[in-house]
């Protein structure tokens, strides 16, 4: 049974990736989440992971990137989406190999700019609902998620209780909105067609845990005896680099990400370390990831452990031909400067 359902996740994975009928699907974004599918060694003491997918969608209500870096004139580019991330794990286990599966909807805004020197400059805010879906406490299946009995356990623990040794792994409810604020700063180099050949993307992001989804509506919120265990504020850095190699696109990348409030026993810190190969130059590629820290799947953050893992990926901002700023000119109904 599980591995039929890996193989129905993989070719779900791969009909959406290489289709291009999905034409909402395949705008580019300069902040995004790569779907992957992949295999690995390394797990916590409690779980055998066999298969993770993160087939990630972006559904693009409206997208001019593309179309504003190639104007005659010098403009902005704005992009308004629906994001759908659901995370999937196949664990070694016969009776139940697919517990607690993870889904994000998030409504997200981007804004770019293009400097004097042809490199870009996005801003992004996305915010949504996270959640897996189940009813009974995360520390327990005997109770519902915050009944008498459930509040009652919360209360019990200490900054020195394992919280990883009593999780509830296979009915447990995580449930929370959030909201994100992005930066990303590509610099890039071209070759003679202007299309970027080396590029250098750095991007910071701050994401906050709150009740409300959107902010405003009583929907989706958490669980106030979970808020208090996982945190409300985390950070994220990341670095990557694009080039090319003969026939091949090719990307090496550094993220590092720290949750701030989070129980003693979970580690607050995680790494994934990640190298893809693109072997025709087009949006499917190959990764190798070595992850190491927090685990980052809904409520198995109290878990941490090493792992590498192998799989497919998909680019949703494979480089592109621009029209450099010396051949463009200032749109002036609009008044738009260029950033030194």
């Amino acid at each position: 049974m599980k591995y039929i359902l890996g193989a129905l996740l993989l070719s779900g994975f791969a009909s959406i990736a290489q289709s291009d009928k999905f034409g909402g699907f395949k705008d580019y974004y300069p902040i995004a989440v790569r779907p992957e599918f992949s295999v690995g060694v390394g797990n916590n003491q409690y779980e055998q992971i066999l298969i993770e997918a993160k087939p990630a969608v972006y559904y693009g209500i409206y997208n001019n990137l593309r179309e504003a870096l190639n104007k005659d004139t010098i403009s902005n580019g704005d992009a308004v989406y629906i994001t759908f991330q659901p995370e999937f794990r196949i664990y070694n286990e016969e009776s139940n190999p697919v517990k607690t599966p993870s889904y994000k909807v998030l409504l997200g805004w981007q804004k770019i700019f293009k400097t004097n020197a042809d490199n870009f400059l996005t801003a992004a805010i996305e915010s949504g609902h996270y959640s897996n879906g189940q009813s009974n406490s995360a520390f327990s299946q005997e109770f519902e998620d915050a009944s008498d009995e459930s509040v009652a356990l919360y209360e019990t623990f200490t900054d020195d209780t394992d919280l990883a040794a009593l999780l509830n792994r296979s009915s447990g409810n995580f449930s929370v909105n959030l909201t994100r604020f992005s930066l990303n700063y590509r610099l890039n180099t071209f070759d003679k067609d202007n299309v970027p050949e080396k590029i250098h993307s750095i991007t910071a992001t701050y994401q906050l845990y709150h009740d409300k989804f959107l902010g405003v509506a009583d929907f989706g919120g958490y669980n106030p005896e979970d808020i208090n265990i996982y945190g409300r504020n985390r950070v994220e850095v990341g670095y990557e680099f694009t080039g090319r190699y003969k026939k091949f696109r090719y990307t090496l990348s550094e993220q590092a990400l720290y949750h701030f409030g989070s129980h003693p026993s979970a580690n607050p810190f995680r790494s994934e370390t990640k190298a893809i190969v693109y072997p025709w130059d087009r949006d499917l590629g190959f990764v190798l990831q070595l992850s190491i820290g927090r685990d980052d799947y809904n409520y198995r953050f109290v878990d941490s452990f090493t792992r590498l893992s192998l799989g497919i990926t998909w680019d949703w901002f494979t480089p592109f031909v621009i029209k450099p700023t010396k051949t463009q000119k200032v749109d002036p109904d609009k008044g738009l400067k260029i950033l030194n």
